[in-house]
């Protein structure tokens, strides 16, 4: 109890210690401790709009604009509202550089990095909120009682596990350096991965007063444990804490701005291509001021895009924006789709992250490519499921031709139509919706509030399209849902599982739909004839260039990255679409390589 006590103790300390210094010390529009969402009821949890929404369909509500979408943006944007032209491509604008805390994904793949051990401990953690469809924004990752309660208990038990690996995290052996010296190695090596930088003397002495102390009353192995502890408690390492003391040289031509330091720079790559502390490698570049130019930072982001935490990130990303999530919340009519079951809608969600993984890294690697890409990835079971022969693969998911004149692409995954429909139906409301704002960053608005927003009941006698015509001839609806049906209709090829079908109520399929607002206007037959029409839209390719800013620097865009975000839709078009030169054009930005100073 006494041990217990003393972690308590200190975490409390280094957590009031830390946060008072972040209003002063650091810039941050949001996500500070005790912020929005802090020691709120059900703090943590989805709401609307978020993964964890229901068990029936998207997470999206195809009536209702998500939470954070701005309500309605306007048609024909691609990307938000807040950023219009870039007026001056010659100033340096970098925006908000806002502090922002570790989310559950950064905060496994740090601790799992910085001591060797393969525990997840975030996965007990409250749900992530999510705002503009990323679980990663800085204005809402605030830190409840629960969560600090629960970051407490994790860094005890991560500190145990690491201290049974001292000489593989220090560098010495307690038995022969002695334990003192090892000990005060041990703080100086984890700290400085812990903090993403070389400890300061003033974090260093405290650190080695707290274990001389708790070596007194405790012990080597409780104190080495507790300074473990009290590391991953700090608001150093939840924190990714950039403060005037680790800033760059002030920028002579930009008065109030600064570069972004090289250690900052070193945890901003990191985090941004591998959601992981910086690497020995690139800590030491970053002490060797080698993160100084344009070409060195990019040299590193090539570097970190090879290693495996960047193929999760990648997925990370496209699973957030298609709104993968939806597919954990598959509940199907089981008389309707006898052949759905929990299984099959577990391999859905690994194809789809097979299917981006491969796709980007192994196959042509372009936005075009997940759009149009003539083969997926299965097995035995979920092949038998779509009806495709069998690769001959029990388990593992492996490259599957995919019937040309069917499916191409991520928009054909049984999983993501699934996860875009009824219980019973498809939804062209729901599929149209997700391909308007997804795809081309537009939101819709929300249907009047005295509306009645029912979905038309399943009727076996009737096609889908014909149980939705209601929503076009009412002209209360079809101001809206012009928008979403006449796109989402064009999946009528597949049912509430994603399964492909000729015929719907005895009657061919028509699957007939058309794109207005948009850079390709026009009729479309099918979901293949409509995602080559969104691989030749630069609406769709600017948009995509959005997301990944909004994912990438944890914030939405404002006029001040107006510059910045021109710089990405361009570098992407120019690039054909390609995934790993948009992520390096991410370190190429002045969002990246400077911020105000304080």
């Amino acid at each position: 109890m006494a041990l217990l006590h003393r972690y308590s103790a200190l975490g409390a300390l280094l957590w009031a210690v830390g946060t008072a210094g972040c209003s002063s010390a650091t810039r941050s529009s949001g996500g500070s401790p005790g912020g929005p969402n802090a020691g709120l009821p059900g703090a943590g949890e989805p709401g609307p709009g978020q993964s964890g929404t229901g068990g029936n369909g998207s997470a999206l509500n195809p009536l209702q604009p998500p939470q954070g979408m701005g309500g309605g943006l306007p048609l024909g944007t691609g990307g938000a509202a807040a950023a219009t032209a870039c007026t001056d491509p010659t100033a340096i604008s970098p925006g908000d550089s806002p502090l922002r805390r570790l989310n559950h994904t950064e905060y496994d793949n740090t601790v799992q990095d910085l001591l060797g051990v393969v525990d997840a401990p975030a996965r007990a953690f409250p749900l992530e909120e999510r705002f503009y469809g990323f679980d990663n924004n800085a204005s809402l990752r605030g830190s409840s009682l629960i969560l600090i309660e629960l970051y407490e208990g994790a860094a005890q038990s991560l500190a145990t596990a690491g201290a049974m690996k001292i000489p593989a995290l220090a560098g010495c052996d307690p038995a022969t350096a002695g334990e003192d010296a090892c000990a005060t190695q041990l703080i100086t090596t984890v700290g400085e991965r812990a903090y993403r930088r070389p400890l300061s003397a003033e974090e260093s002495s405290r650190l080695q007063a707290f274990y001389t102390s708790a070596k007194a009353t405790h012990g080597f192995s409780a104190a080495t444990q507790m300074v473990m502890a009290a590391m991953l408690q700090a608001p150093q390492f939840l924190y990714r804490m950039e403060t005037a003391a680790t800033a760059g040289p002030a920028v002579a031509a930009a008065p109030g701005l600064v570069e972004s330091g090289q250690f900052e720079r070193a945890s901003r790559l990191s985090y941004l291509l591998t959601q992981s502390l910086p690497d020995p490698e690139l800590l030491a570049a970053a002490a060797r001021n080698e993160l100084s130019t344009k070409e060195q930072i990019a040299a590193q982001a090539r570097r970190l895009l090879q290693l495996p935490r960047a193929r999760g990130n990648v997925v990370s990303f496209h699973s957030q924006w298609l709104d993968f999530f939806a597919m954990g919340q598959l509940v199907k009519d089981a008389t309707l789709f006898p052949t759905f079951n929990p299984t099959i809608a577990s391999l859905m969600r690994s194809e789809a992250d097979v299917f981006i993984e491969r796709t980007v890294f192994d196959g042509p690697g372009t936005l075009g490519a997940l759009l149009t890409a003539g083969q997926s990835y299965m097995n035995d079971t979920l092949a038998s499921f779509y009806g495709i022969a069998p690769p001959g693969s029990a388990d593992a998911l492996v490259p599957v031709a995919l019937p040309p004149a069917e499916r191409a692409g991520v928009l054909t995954l049984a999983g993501l139509l699934a996860g875009h429909s009824d219980s019973t139906q498809g939804s062209p409301v729901t599929r149209g919706f997700f391909v308007r704002d997804a795809l081309f960053c537009q939101t819709p608005p929300p249907p009047p509030t005295n509306l009645n927003i029912t979905v038309p009941p399943f009727d076996p006698a009737l096609t889908t399209r014909e149980r939705f015509a209601a929503h076009s001839s009412d002209p209360t609806c079809g101001g809206c849902h012009v928008l979403m049906d006449p796109i989402g209709l064009g999946f009528e090829h597949y049912d509430a599982v994603g399964v492909w079908r000729a015929e719907e109520a005895g009657r061919p399929v028509d699957a007939r739909g058309e794109l207005a607002q948009t850079d390709v206007n026009g009729p479309f037959t099918g979901a293949v004839e409509l995602a080559q029409k969104l691989s030749s839209s630069r609406m769709v390719s600017d948009c995509a260039a959005a997301r990944w800013f909004h994912f990438a620097y944890g914030r939405v865009e404002t006029q001040e990255d107006a510059c910045s975000i021109a710089q990405l839709k361009n570098s992407f078009a120019t690039s054909s679409g390609s995934i790993i030169e948009q992520l390096v054009a991410l370190t190429q930005t002045d969002s990246f390589l400077y911020r105000k100073s304080f």
